[in-house]
C-alpha cells in the first residue's frame, strides 16, 4: 500500500487517472498514460495520451472546478486542498497547489492509501 499523502509525479497522476475514471490508465516512461478514443469513435483508431494532472493546469485545473476543491498556502504547511465548506483546513498538502489537489482529489475517493499497481483496473 501506499499513502496518498506521498503520492507524486506519474503515480499520483495514474491515481487520479482512477479517480477520474479515465480509460486505461497506466505508468510507463516515466508518464501516466490514458486512451483518447478515437474522433470517429472507431476503438481501433485510439490514441494514447500523456496525463498530466499534477503538473499541467489543464489536466488539473478543471478536476479541481468540477470537485471544487479549495488550494490555500501557509506558512506552517505549505500548499493545502480539500473541501471549500472547511477552508482553510486543509486535508491534503503537497509541494505545489496542483499536488495537494490531486492528493485531496485521490484522498476523498480512496482513503489514505491506494495499492501498489499503475495499470488498468480489470473490467
Amino acid at each position: 500500500m501506499k499513502n496518498v499523502a506521498d503520492l507524486e509525479g506519474p503515480l499520483l497522476d495514474f491515481w487520479v487517472a482512477r479517480v477520474a475514471q479515465l480509460p486505461k490508465p497506466r505508468v510507463d516512461d516515466g508518464f501516466c498514460w490514458i486512451e483518447e478514443p478515437a474522433c470517429d469513435g472507431d476503438p481501433a483508431g485510439a490514441l494514447e495520451a500523456a496525463f498530466t494532472p499534477s503538473t499541467d493546469w489543464t489536466h488539473g485545473g478543471p478536476i479541481i472546478e468540477r470537485a471544487q476543491i479549495c488550494v490555500g498556502y501557509s506558512e506552517a504547511r505549505g500548499w493545502g486542498a480539500g473541501p471549500t465548506a472547511d477552508a482553510p483546513q486543509f486535508q491534503s498538502h503537497g509541494a505545489t497547489p496542483l499536488v495537494a489537489a490531486m492528493r485531496y482529489y485521490v484522498a476523498i475517493k480512496f482513503g489514505n492509501n491506494v495499492p501498489d499497481e499503475t495499470e488498468p483496473a480489470a473490467d
